[in-house]
């Protein structure tokens, strides 16, 4: 849950959520990502186990960010992206890259204020980058809309790692049903023990689709339209 003030944002570590297991297999799919739930990526995806995700890239937005973390300074980017889908909706598309002169490794990549029917999540490995989050976790209550992605795993000696300096994310996704857009959604990155955290940003996210309302003239039109209707009914 990215909120406005650092102290409630690292409350977002991942604790006390039901764990679930994407299949380790080649054509692993988008995890359904649940409240209260954290959701292992261990493969990723790609256009060819999911055609669905084919598509043209319709917006692109980067951020800096710039914070200071335990050993210095950590610095970097996150390009976000709308992708129309072959099927005509949208799919939102992140990556992070961390600076070379980066003094700490990066443990999550959150986000928040999106709001979607159901919470699609992966990352693609037939994207270019160097590192890919292991999980995915979504809160729940007021918080339903806020779900991270988490670089933080250990190595073979049992050090806490994540994305380190100089590394860049695979791109994460969120695939929805959406056919609008905004910039409402709001992001962020954090360090790997999450007690260093970046300024919030804007990213986009799905957009309430667009009703259109008839001119007065027009309303006038119908109901008149309706009442000589109504008169007809009657004399009949």
């Amino acid at each position: 849950m990215l909120r406005r003030s650092s102290s409630l944002a690292r409350s977002l570590l991942a604790t006390g959520l039901t764990w679930l297991t994407l299949a380790a297999s080649p054509g692993a799919q988008a995890a359904l990502l649940p409240v209260n739930t954290i959701v292992a990526l261990p493969t990723g995806t790609t256009v060819a186990a999911e055609p669905q995700l084919a598509g043209t890239v319709i917006d692109t937005l980067i951020n800096n960010f710039s914070f200071v973390a335990s050993s210095g300074t950590v610095s970097g980017t996150i390009e976000s992206r709308v992708i129309r889908a072959v099927d005509g909706t949208l799919d939102f598309y992140w990556q992070v890259s961390s600076s070379a002169n980066s003094s700490d490794a990066l443990g999550s990549f959150r986000l928040g204020e999106i709001y979607t029917s159901q919470y699609l999540v992966n990352w693609r490995s037939d994207s270019t980058g160097d590192r890919a989050p292991v999980s995915a976790n979504r809160f729940g209550g007021s918080q339903s809309s806020y779900f991270n992605f988490t670089f933080r795993t250990t190595d073979d000696t049992g050090a806490l790692v994540g994305l380190a300096a100089g590394e860049t994310s695979y791109f994460m996704f969120l695939d929805t049903d959406a056919t609008n857009y905004d910039l409402s959604g709001i992001m962020d990155v954090a360090d790997v023990p999450v007690q260093h955290i970046s300024g919030i940003f804007s990213t986009f996210a799905p957009a309430a689709d667009v009703v259109t309302v008839p001119e007065p003239g027009s309303l006038a039109l119908a109901g008149l339209a309706l009442g000589l209707l109504a008169v007809r009914r009657r004399q009949a």
